[in-house]
């Protein structure tokens, strides 16, 4: 009898311990983790580029391109680690309802045993009928006692569990603070780069000059995309017609309009289309459209559905998206991105957030860049609109 209740005081006494007992963090989720390590690498290792290129005294334009790039790994690092704060919190929230359920199941076996007290060991000891029955009975006591053991190292293990998940959380929090800290720094260090470089006399002419040799680069590439895309859709229809299925129509709007602003969040236009003024009065008279005013992670719509063609960086034009509305020319461009969201090849409904408004490429500042081309012709976004806001032209 004093054996059984020092047993279950023991037991009692490792459960309460459990509840301030806690091993070294550990990170779960592992392929989020793996992810996120890969892109910590990738941060390294743009760290190292933009060190060299600085050594090197190399192009403004170089060392604008590494800190775009490792500006946007920064940003996939925020998103990992949020997945991870989000994983960590799902499974302690899932461990503590698990906990509860242990350990009242704990707390029944033991009053169980307490009501069953010294009537069970007194019968096992004086009431067996024979050597058989004592046995019998010696073997229900270790059920029990085994019983007992496994609901305790059951709490155990989810105690321990939601000890590191909460270590976890905790590091995974400030590694957060200090990503977005971190990337609150390179952002302005990336602006700061092209003020003090557009500071010179010369300076914006060349980065017009520069955007607009990207310009021409760029629609030869959509030229290009669309005679593959003429092809495929030639061959997709010989294919149909070989096995006599109708063909599907093609879109080819009109000039008539049927945009959409591609912000929800700003119509303050700070540079039209065609000419723009540089400091000592030169100006770029070749802007393919309009740059939109728009603080940095504002979403950046798809102005009209079609297919992306192109996502991915490009020069001046930084993080740039792409979107064709049938064939002909018909497409609408969108620069100088923070993030991309969509892929190429991607089919995209109006109005949907296909970006985040950054200052990647050739910009002093966070704004979207907005393009609009009918039968390869540029035309003016504003002539679509009403409500926009002229700023600073």
């Amino acid at each position: 009898m004093k054996r059984r209740i020092a047993c279950l005081v023991m037991a009692l006494a490792m459960v309460l311990s459990l509840v301030t007992w806690a091993r070294p963090a550990t990170v779960y989720a592992e392929t989020t983790s793996e992810k996120l390590e890969a892109t910590k690498e990738k941060i390294a290792e743009l760290q190292e580029q933009l060190d060299t290129v600085r050594a090197s005294k190399k192009d403004i334009m170089d060392q604008k391109y590494v800190l775009d790039q490792r500006n946007t790994a920064l940003m996939e690092e925020i998103d990992l680690i949020n997945v991870q704060i989000s994983e960590t919190t799902s499974r302690i929230e899932k461990n503590e309802e698990e906990e509860q359920k242990q350990y009242e199941l704990f707390c029944r076996q033991v009053r169980k045993e307490e009501e069953r007290g010294s009537i069970s060991y007194w019968s096992v000891l004086f009431k067996a009928t024979g050597f058989a029955d004592l046995l019998s009975r010696l073997d229900f006591v270790n059920e029990v006692m085994e019983y007992d053991q496994k609901v305790i190292e059951n709490l155990r293990a989810i105690r321990q569990k939601l000890a590191e998940d909460k270590a976890a959380l905790e590091q995974q929090k400030e590694e957060l603070n200090a990503a977005q800290t971190e990337l609150k720094e390179q952002i302005a260090e990336a602006d700061a780069l092209l003020a003090d470089y557009a500071a010179q006399e010369d300076a914006i002419e060349k980065m017009h000059a520069a955007e607009e040799a990207t310009a021409a680069d760029l629609e030869q590439e959509i030229r290009e995309a669309e005679e593959r895309m003429r092809r495929e859709e030639e061959e997709r229809r010989r294919q149909e017609e070989e096995e006599n299925a109708p063909p599907a129509p093609i879109s080819t709007p009109g000039s008539s309009g049927g945009y959409i602003w591609p912000s929800n969040d700003s119509m303050i236009v700070t540079s039209p289309v065609g000419a723009r003024v540089s400091p000592g009065g030169v100006g770029s008279t070749n802007h393919q459209g309009i740059d939109i005013g728009a603080a940095y992670g504002t979403n950046v719509l798809a102005s009209k559905s079609g297919t992306v063609i192109l996502a991915g960086w490009y020069g001046g034009y930084g993080n740039c998206v792409i979107i064709q509305h049938g064939s002909g020319g018909y497409y609408t461009t969108y620069g100088h991105m923070s993030r991309i969201l969509v892929y190429e090849g991607q089919e995209v409904s109006q109005g949907q957030v296909i970006g985040l408004c950054g200052s990647t490429g050739w910009s002093t500042g966070p704004h979207i860049h907005f393009e609009i081309h009918e039968a390869g012709v540029v035309k003016n976004p504003l002539d679509y609109f009403t409500g926009w806001i002229r700023y600073g032209w």
